[in-house]
Order: C-alpha cells, then sequence, then structure tokens
C-alpha cells in the first residue's frame, strides 16, 4: 500500500519545520478573515453597492455554499499533486476572488466573486489541515494543529476589528484590496515552504469512498453536532449580550473577542507541548463543551462572569476541534486529503444548519435557550464519540 508521505520528518530542520507552521496559520487566518469580516461592513458594502443588507448578505450564503461543494468534489487534488503547487494555486484564487470582491459593482458581482472565494477555501482550508499533521513530527499533530488553528481566533481577534477599522477610514474596498495583497503574499510563502515536496498518493480517492472509511463517518456525525453547535450559538452571541447586559455594538463584539482569546491561548499551549496528546477522551472533551453551553444561564448574571464563560468556551472548542481533525487525519491515511474535504463540507453545512436551527429558538426563548439547545445537539456528538469508544 503506498503511504502518504510529504518529507521525512527527521531531515528537516527546526527553522524549516516553523516556516511551514507559520505558513499554514497564515493559511488559516487567510480563510477565516474572509469568511468573518463581511458580517461587520454589511451596511456600508450594501450602502456603496446601493442595495440592501440582506441580499449582500447572500454573498456569505454564496461563500459557504461554494466552500461546502469545492471540498466534497475538489479537496482530494491534494493527495495527488505537489503541496506547494495546490496551496499556493488555492491562495492565488482566494486572492483573485478578492479582489473581484473588492471591484463589485452589484450584489450579485460580489455574490458569485465570494463564490469563486469558496472554490478556493474548498482546497485551502481541507489541504491546510492534512498537510499540518502530515508534516508534523510523530505525536506531535495535535500540537501541530493547535498552533495552526490559532489563525481562526486571529481572524476573530486581529483581522476583523481590524477590517471594521479600515471600512471606516477607508472603505469596505480597502479592506478586500488589503486582503487579497495579503492573501497572494501568503500563496508565495506556501509555494516557498512546501517547494519539492509532492504528494506520493497517485489515486484519487472519492469522497463517498473517503466516507465508507472504517471510523470516518462517526467522526464527520460528532463534527457535524460539534460545528452546528458553535455556528448556531456564535450567530446569536452578540445579540444576546447586547440584550443582556444593554451593551453598544462595540460593547458586545468584546465577548466575541474573548472567544478568540480562549480559543487562541489555548492553540498556543497546544503548539508549546512537547509531548504527544494522543490519549484524550473525545467523549470527556464534548461533554465538557455541552457544559460550556448550559453553563450561560449563570453566566449571564454579570458581564466579567460572561466574559470568562466565552474564554471557557473557546479553549474547549480549540481542544475539540483540534482533536477531531487529529483523529480524522489518522483516519483518512492515504486518503486524509478527500477526508478532510468531507470535513470542510460538513462544517459549512453546518454554517447553514446552526443559525436556521436557532434562530427561531432565540427569537422565543433568548439566548440561554440557546446555550441548551446547543448542549444538547453536543451531547448527541458526545454519544456517538462514547459509542465509538465502546465499540
Amino acid at each position: 500500500m503506498i503511504r502518504m508521505s510529504y518529507h521525512t520528518i527527521a531531515d528537516m530542520p527546526n527553522s524549516v519545520r516553523k516556516f511551514q507552521s507559520f505558513a499554514l496559520l497564515a493559511s488559516v487566518l487567510l480563510v477565516g478573515s474572509n469568511a468573518f469580516l463581511l458580517s461587520p461592513i454589511l451596511s456600508e458594502v450594501a450602502e456603496g453597492l446601493g442595495t440592501d443588507t440582506i441580499r449582500v448578505a447572500w454573498a456569505i450564503s454564496a461563500f459557504g455554499a461554494s466552500t461546502a461543494i469545492s471540498a466534497l468534489t475538489l479537496a482530494s487534488i491534494i493527495d495527488r499533486m505537489a503541496l506547494g503547487q495546490v496551496l499556493a494555486g488555492a491562495a492565488l484564487l482566494l486572492a483573485l476572488a478578492q479582489a473581484l470582491s473588492g471591484l463589485s459593482q452589484g450584489w450579485l458581482w460580489l455574490c458569485m466573486s465570494q463564490a469563486m472565494a469558496g472554490i478556493a477555501v474548498g482546497i485551502l482550508l481541507p489541504g491546510t489541515y492534512a498537510t499540518a499533521a502530515a508534516t508534523a513530527p510523530p505525536g506531535r499533530e495535535a500540537a501541530q494543529l493547535g498552533f495552526v488553528l490559532t489563525g481562526w481566533a486571529l481572524s476573530l481577534v486581529v483581522a476583523v476589528p481590524l477590517a471594521a477599522l479600515v471600512a471606516e477610514h477607508a472603505g469596505w474596498r480597502a479592506v478586500y484590496t488589503l486582503l487579497s495583497a495579503m492573501s497572494g503574499l501568503v500563496a508565495l510563502w506556501l509555494a516557498l515552504a512546501f517547494r519539492g515536496l509532492p504528494s506520493q498518493v497517485r489515486q484519487r480517492t472519492p469522497p463517498w469512498h473517503a466516507f465508507r472509511l472504517p471510523g470516518v463517518a462517526p467522526l464527520l456525525v460528532i463534527m457535524f453536532t460539534f460545528m452546528t453547535a458553535f455556528y448556531g450559538t456564535f450567530a446569536f452571541l452578540g445579540e444576546g449580550m447586547r440584550q443582556a447586559f444593554d451593551l453598544s455594538t462595540q460593547g458586545a463584539g468584546a465577548f466575541a473577542m474573548a472567544y478568540g482569546l480562549g480559543f487562541g491561548f489555548a492553540g498556543l499551549g497546544l503548539g508549546l507541548r512537547t509531548k504527544g496528546f494522543r490519549h484524550i477522551n473525545l467523549a470527556l472533551v464534548m461533554l465538557g463543551i455541552a457544559a460550556s453551553y448550559a453553563g450561560w444561564h449563570i453566566a449571564l448574571v454579570t458581564p466579567p462572569l460572561a466574559f470568562l464563560a466565552a474564554m471557557i468556551w473557546g479553549v474547549l472548542n480549540q481542544l475539540g476541534l483540534s482533536t477531531l481533525v487529529v483523529s480524522l487525519n489518522h483516519r483518512g491515511g492515504d486518503a486524509r486529503g478527500a477526508v478532510m474535504g468531507l470535513n470542510t463540507g460538513v462544517t459549512y453545512t453546518a454554517v447553514f444548519a446552526g443559525p436556521a436551527i436557532m434562530g427561531p429558538i432565540y427569537a422565543g426563548f433568548g439566548f440561554t435557550a440557546v446555550g441548551t439547545a446547543a448542549a444538547s445537539i453536543v451531547l448527541v456528538g458526545a454519544a456517538v464519540s462514547w459509542k465509538k469508544t465502546r465499540s
């Protein structure tokens, strides 16, 4: 059987490994920035395009749907093409899509541009996850992924607030121009970091074959519950904090930042670990995450307590996401690119499912009810993971 081996870890100098790790972190930062930045500048974009915010918001939906389709159909090319070509090519396509977004003359143009961005992300994100695990030293996969996943936290804590600041002073088009330039630089970085490192897998693995690999389907079910709960809750976090504590939009944004800080600190902590991270009990992690959702009933007493709860939520989610992605990579073997594509497809399906499920709950019962519903959904994932460990 052909084994996927991008390079011999022992032969790589530590400086090269760090160069690669930071390139992968920057890749996730790009994806997170593109995914999150439109929401806070929605009104400015709508005004600039002479339309309403609902039509501009459709660009977010176009991005999510395109990402899911791309991940399910194209991500497996990471298993059979040179790493630098695939990752850098996807980042360049993302740069083009962002440049076109900044040049948009109407909401339909913006939607089509963000759909193109979704095609790029559907390759770039699973490729980044698969590469992070495959190029980590033995036993350090979770540590490597924890560090790389910190890019999501940076996009929330740094990139999104910076995008809002740039939009306020230089206009929303400047935001996409800067992001496009950054994507171009990261594309060059990825090309250099993984130059001459071909995949040794030559046979394409279709998504439906990857889905049937032992242990993959249960992990994807767990991932779906995990992501549905997250996106459904995060969508109403800001509004929930505003209603609970009578805050401004900026004040409510501090709680999203708290989540990002917790997620980022946990990722850095994983990255600094010198020993392996293999004996974690996924069921216990999922139970902890469920408890963090249920804990919003207690946390909404004072803003400091809610801030702490958001940070704890971020820490636990980093732990859960790292564990799930590492487990999927291990199960994927030679087809880890296809498996990561399935993972991305599941994730972006949850982007739709989460808010759709939680919207009516929030409207009827408030944010604490959203937390209860999220805890219930995650408990399903905990049950699947417990059954998986018992079988």
